[in-house]
């Protein structure tokens, strides 16, 4: 029977250690009027002159409000937009952000793999996958889509999705496509280019306005910092791995002497409807080690 670990009452060290690692976490309070960032300004005056546009920021730069301001651009405009993510609870959080954002005034629908809501609506979240689908079957009439994650075209199970997106999309219509990982986007955009037929605009911004922190989930001590404030790996973190080994698969850590292991590190699904299918490959390059949340 595989080991049940417990939580434990931590030292003032750890405690302390993890305190200063989650310091600041939060929504910031408002100091004053919002004033967009240049990179914003222009990906949003891109979109609406009906330019594909790639955007590569990290993350917490504020490419959501890119698209919102985009989307309400449309609006404007009484056309429709899509925004597509890879995941099914990502598109469930967007969908309820989205009502607060725009509802009344429009309308807000959901279509993912599970669930199916007002999808005549002005807005429509969708996870990627289905919106493919859409797309092969002769629907997806939208004048603005927005690509979220689209790093994703380079993952070898699900990319072909992200490719068949944006093979599939009517030519009339605007493609926003949001990254914070990827680095050859000259290259992606010269592909776009060639299967839509239509110039793309490559925005980019290499500011972090957002701290980047690496942190470890310890089985019995919860969130804990990755290294100490000296650089060096922190010592629960470090303890940990030293009393683990791999499995005879390798794929797993285990105790060591054990024989049996739990997953650590494992692969989980990723949430989407993907199928996978032949693509012409190239492959993203990362611009940071680590990715966090927008």
């Amino acid at each position: 029977m595989r080991e049940q670990f417990r939580p434990r009452k931590l030292s003032p060290y750890v405690e302390k250690a993890r305190e200063r690692f989650l310091s600041g976490i939060g929504v910031p309070e408002k100091t004053g009027p919002f004033v967009p960032d240049r990179f914003q300004r222009e990906a949003i005056s891109s979109v609406v002159n009906g330019q594909d546009t790639l955007v590569v920021a990290p993350t917490g730069s504020g490419k959501t409000y890119i698209a919102l301001e985009s989307i309400e651009a449309m609006l404007q405009l009484r056309c429709r937009s899509v925004y597509t993510s890879p995941l099914k609870a990502l598109s469930n959080t967007k969908y309820t952000e989205f009502k607060r954002r725009f509802e009344p005034a429009h309308t807000v629908g959901l279509l993912t793999g599970d669930r199916k809501i007002d999808t005549d609506a002005d807005i429509v979240v969708a996870t990627t996958e289905i919106y493919r689908n859409e797309l092969y079957s002769g629907a997806g009439n939208y004048s603005l889509v927005v690509l979220d994650e689209v790093h994703f075209i380079a993952d070898l199970q699900r990319g072909a999705v992200w490719e068949e997106s944006i093979i599939l999309t009517h030519s009339d219509s605007t493609l926003l496509m949001l990254s914070a990982s990827i680095s050859n986007a000259q290259e992606i955009a010269a592909w776009i280019e060639d299967v839509r037929g239509k110039p793309c605009t490559i925005i980019t911004e290499t500011v972090r306005p957002v701290e980047l922190r690496l942190g470890f989930i310890h089985p019995r001590e919860g969130v804990l910092p990755l290294s100490d404030e000296s650089g060096r790996i922190f010592r629960d973190v470090e303890y940990f791995y030293s009393s683990m080994s791999l499995d005879p698969t390798g794929r797993r850590l285990q105790r060591e002497g054990s024989g049996r292991g739990g997953h650590t590190h494992g692969r989980g699904r990723d949430g989407g409807e993907g199928r996978p299918g032949k693509r012409k490959r190239f492959a993203t390059r990362g611009r940071n080690s680590g990715r966090g949340r927008r």
